[in-house]
């Protein structure tokens, strides 16, 4: 069984990573695959609606709350320590090709630095730290690829390229199309 690849999109809050993220997994998935997404909060979120039954099965002290119909499947769950990418795919994210996460720029992933500032030297992660694109303003002297925020195609088959087609010789689209479905 193939391992699920896991990109994450990073930089700092309001540089663009959501739109990028979002951007990507439309692109992604208008190209037929099935993209997972994560998103790491720095503060409380709240996916319940208070006074609901699974919000009340919550209070009540479940360490687990699932809530389904026919189209679709939530949880609430309440970790007994902090989860990292691989555990949470491990655990949570089925009949997927690739998570993208934005944030998580602690783990040990491939990363998407998302950059609107001036300054580089002021991102957080280095871009030796497993950098493979910086998105925004392009910047001279980088060895790692760039694009800006127009050019999301592109950066789309870089990731297509990188973490889902084969890594084999130059192939056709019918016979990217046709390893895809047999994966």
């Amino acid at each position: 069984m193939r391992r699920l690849p896991i990109v994450t999109i990073v930089g700092y809050s309001n540089s663009g990573k959501t739109h990028c993220t979002t951007e990507l997994i439309a692109r992604l998935t208008a190209r037929g695959w099935r993209v997972a997404a994560a998103k790491h909060c720095h503060d409380d979120f709240q996916l319940d609606v208070e006074g609901k039954d699974s919000w009340q099965h919550k209070q009540a002290g479940a360490v687990t709350t699932i809530m389904s119909n026919r189209q679709q499947l939530g949880a609430v769950v309440t970790p007994a320590h902090p989860l990292t990418l691989e555990q949470i795919c491990a655990q949570y994210v089925c009949d997927a090709d690739i998570l993208l996460a934005e944030g998580y720029s602690w783990e040990p992933h491939p990363k998407i630095l998302v950059t609107s500032c001036a300054r580089l030297e002021d991102e957080r992660v280095n871009l030796e730290d497993a950098v493979i694109a910086l998105v925004g303003t392009k910047r001279e002297n980088l060895s790692v690829a760039q694009f800006e925020f127009d050019q999301l195609d592109d950066l789309t088959s870089l990731v297509e390229k990188e973490f889902l087609l084969p890594k084999t010789a130059a192939i056709s689209p019918s016979e990217a199309t046709e390893w895809k479905e047999q994966t």
